[in-house]
Order: structure tokens, then sequence, then C-alpha cells
């Protein structure tokens, strides 16, 4: 084939390429960058309940929220919600799936129970754990009483010492399930004879985790823990039915400081400058990320 021809070629392919794509960057600039683009301009008014817009302040809105005190306890929720939520999924994800992986009795229906909390509605299930967490009628402070771990009710969800640290064992049990998947099926396409030839080498288990299991699991283990951290960055519904942010604050992040701000507040300007100022962080730290990973693939 001439040089010419493969040429015409090549610029075919491109335009069915740009052609198949077109359809989905179109919907996807319809539907994520124009109500980015409007909240912006929103964050640059001064905007109150009523008003489809409003004096144009500048970066007014975004000069409060970086001085203002509340933003920076939300802030810092939002990273402890986010490590504390992801970190102990993906690390419960990761034993469970290893668990799921080997032969044993009943091992389909311990799959299915593992996987039940990821299918039951978000509501459904806070609302329940709500209720279980109850410190007087919840069954969590019941079961404790009888065992003897505690001698008297805890205000689980009410407490701002324990507020956060329930709010993250709730979103745990729903979204757990997630990384079990991702990282059970890459667990079963690892090839068995890797790990016959490592035992007849005399590999320990451990040494065959280290080096056969971990380096096949890495990849996606991170681009999940990638995925887990954005979506729970952004969660909202767990929180705001479980504590609506308090108590005083305490479980307030980013996304329900923006709520509280555009629905109780009516401070749609200042709603919409605290959610550029999320979405900015949320993109800084994701090019932090692939900035590392990029070098740690030049590294290997």
């Amino acid at each position: 084939m001439s040089r010419s021809a493969t040429n015409s070629a090549l610029a075919g392919d491109r335009f069915l390429a740009y052609a198949t794509l077109a359809p989905s960057a179109f919907f996807l600039i319809l539907l994520a960058g124009v109500p980015t683009v409007t909240v912006f301009f929103t964050a640059m008014q001064d905007i109150g309940m009523g008003d489809l817009s409003g004096p144009f302040i500048g970066l007014d809105n975004f000069i409060w929220a970086l001085t203002e005190p509340t933003f920076y306890r939300a802030l810092g929720n939002t990273f402890i919600w986010v490590f504390g939520s992801v970190s102990i999924e993906m690390i419960l994800g990761l034993g469970l799936a290893l668990l799921l992986n080997k032969a044993f009795m009943f091992r389909g229906a311990a799959r299915a129970i593992i996987l039940a909390p990821y299918l039951v509605p978000t509501v459904v299930a806070v609302l329940t754990w709500r209720y279980m967490l109850h410190d007087i009628v919840g069954v969590v402070n019941a079961a404790l009483v009888n065992i003897g771990i505690i001698s008297q009710p805890v205000l689980w969800l009410n407490s701002q010492s324990l507020a956060m640290f329930s709010v993250i064992v709730v979103g745990v049990w729903k979204f757990f399930p997630f990384a079990v998947i991702a990282l059970l099926g890459i667990l079963q396409s690892i090839p068995q004879e890797q790990y016959e030839a490592a035992s007849i080498d005399g590999a320990s288990s451990f040494q065959q985790f280290w080096r056969i299991t971990l380096p096949y699991v890495m990849p996606v283990f991170l681009l999940t823990t990638l995925l887990r951290s954005i979506w729970t960055f952004h969660k909202f519904e767990i929180i705001y039915l479980m504590t609506g942010g308090g108590p005083l604050d305490a479980t307030t992040t980013l996304p329900i400081l923006v709520y509280i701000k555009a629905f109780t507040d009516f401070e749609f300007g200042r709603a919409g400058a605290i959610a550029i100022i999320t979405l900015a962080i949320l993109c800084v730290l994701l090019a932090v990320y692939f900035v590392l990973m990029k070098k740690a693939e030049a590294r290997q």
C-alpha cells in the first residue's frame, strides 16, 4: 500500500473516531459544562431567594469563602470523611476479595451476602442505620449494653466526637462492595500457574501475595481508590440524611455547606463560590494524582 493510501486510511479512521465521540462529547458539555459555567457566573453575583440574577460583585464571594472559618472546617471534615471512608473501604475490600477468591463451601452465597449492601437504595440504608444508631431505641446501643461493652447508651449521631465516625461506618458499609467487585475481578484473572511455580520454589503465602498478587492488583486498586475518592468527595445524601451536617458542624462537608448556603441561608452566590472552589480543589488533587502516577510508571 502506498504512503498516500495509508495516510488516507488513517485520516478516515480519525474522522470515524471523532464522529463517534462527538455525540458523547456534546452531551458531556451540555450536562456538565453548561451547569458549571452557570454556577461560576452565579458565584460572581449577589443572588438571594427568588432572584434569577443579581448585582455583579466580581470575586467577593470567592474572597468571602477563602476567609471564612466555616469553609475551612468543612474542608477539613471533607478530607477526614474521604480518607476515613476510602481507606477502610479499600483495605476491607481487598481482604474480602482475597477471601472470596478462594474455594470454599457456599462461596456463591457469601459473595451475594457481601455484595448486598451495594444493592440497597442509599436512602433506605441510611435511614435504617439512623434508626439502628438511635441513642434510645437503637439496636446498636441495646446490643452493646447487653454484652457489657458500654454501660449506658451512646449518642452516636449527636456527639461531636462520634458523629463523623458514625457516618464513615455507614459509608463504608454501603460502598465497600464496590471495591470487592473491582478487586475480585482482577484476582480471578491472575494465572494460577504463577502460584504453582512459586509454591514449587518454596515461596510462602506472604511472598506469593507480595510478589504475584500485589503487582497484579495494584493498578486496579489505585484506580478504584481514585474513583471512590472522587465519588466520596462530593457525596451528599449519607451525611445529610444522618446528621444534616451537625452537631455543631462536626460533619459539615463542602457539599453540605453548599446546600446550607443555598437552601437554608439563601445565599446562592456564596454557595456557587464554594461549589467552584470545591471543583478546583478536586481538579488539583486529580492533577497531582496523575503526575505521581506518571512518575511511578517512569521509575518502573
